[in-house]
């Protein structure tokens, strides 16, 4: 298999990936400032601050505002962080690798991207964003499902998982910083909100009923975040993410450098939390965690998609 091909299929996988979880974060943070009372102090400016766009939106002259955060995060073309974007190269990648995918993917990807390039331009300012969102979030699904249900799992198999693995581990991180940083704000309020806050993080990832099925009925921030970082069989747990990632990278040649850096990154986790843990030391693991998936990535990158040095 070249390398560009593979290349393509990891971040096809990738994009696919944070198209779907783009969508997810942003519709639940919307749904958290309808749930949240005003004296929590849910702000757009956090939710940018947790996608790391703060610095892109000062750049691109947007304002800390709904409106402004909605265009940068959902329809700016330009803006590589956008869902448009993620859409866009999730196509490309799917497009240019049609002789090793199944046809139907490339068709479903196509049509996801025609219909956001057209309803997403008009959503930032319509009642209908929910409707769009939860479409874009349904369709990226069913490329997912096309994929895995008709791909013979052998190396396109194993780079396309990988990609989505890593970014999966990455955005469930993410939305843990979320109601970290309102844990860090004002704790008395997060003490007596704090199951909605939490709810929000489980429903955003598609966690809830999982969470309430394997582990209490309570929703308590500790055990949330428990959960979505060791539990090793629900799929949008880090834990979980990072042994999927493991078993398909282990079937590729030359893994050893991916296998480490995967270690290096689950290492990080703690099992079980510290029942001291606050908000701040809630937010330095994360910060902690994506910078191992970065250097996770960092690791296929050198070992498959760079030229070898053969001196």
């Amino acid at each position: 298999m070249l390398s560009r091909a593979a290349e393509r299929i990891y971040w096809a996988g990738r994009y696919l990936e944070r198209a779907e979880n783009t969508a997810r974060i942003v519709q639940q943070y919307s749904h958290l400032l309808l749930d949240l009372p005003e004296e929590v102090g849910v702000q757009w400016s956090e939710l940018a601050r947790v996608c790391g766009v703060t610095q892109s939106l000062g750049v691109a002259g947007k304002r800390d505002e709904e409106r402004h955060i909605l265009a940068f995060l959902l329809a700016d073309a330009n803006s590589g962080v956008s869902l448009l974007y993620a859409i866009k190269m999730a196509r490309d990648n799917v497009r240019n690798s049609r002789d090793l995918l199944p046809q139907e993917s490339w068709e479903s990807a196509n049509e996801l991207y025609q219909f956001a390039r057209h309803e997403l331009a008009v959503t930032t300012s319509s009642e209908n964003v929910f409707e769009v969102l939860s479409h874009c979030i349904g369709r990226c699904q069913q490329i997912n499902g096309e994929l895995i249900g008709t791909m013979s799992h052998d190396s396109p198999y194993h780079f396309l998982s990988l990609g989505q693995n890593i970014e999966r581990a990455d955005m469930t991180s993410r939305m843990i910083d979320v109601a970290a940083a309102y844990l860090q704000q004002n704790e008395r309020l997060v003490l007596r909100y704090g199951s909605t806050l939490w709810t929000n993080v489980l429903k955003s990832l598609s966690g809830f009923q999982m969470y309430r099925q394997y582990c209490q009925p309570e929703v308590e921030g500790l055990k949330v975040i428990d959960f979505l970082l060791n539990d090793g069989k629900f799929p949008r747990a880090v834990r979980a993410c990072l042994e999927l990632a493991r078993r398909n990278g282990a079937l590729l040649p030359r893994s050893g450098h991916l296998i480490r850096a995967l270690h290096r990154t689950e290492n990080v986790l703690p099992s079980p939390l510290p029942d001291d843990l606050d908000g701040a030391e809630v937010s330095r693991l994360m910060d902690t965690l994506q910078k191992r998936l970065g250097e996770t990535h960092a690791a296929v990158v050198e070992t498959w998609f760079l030229p070898v040095d053969e001196s």
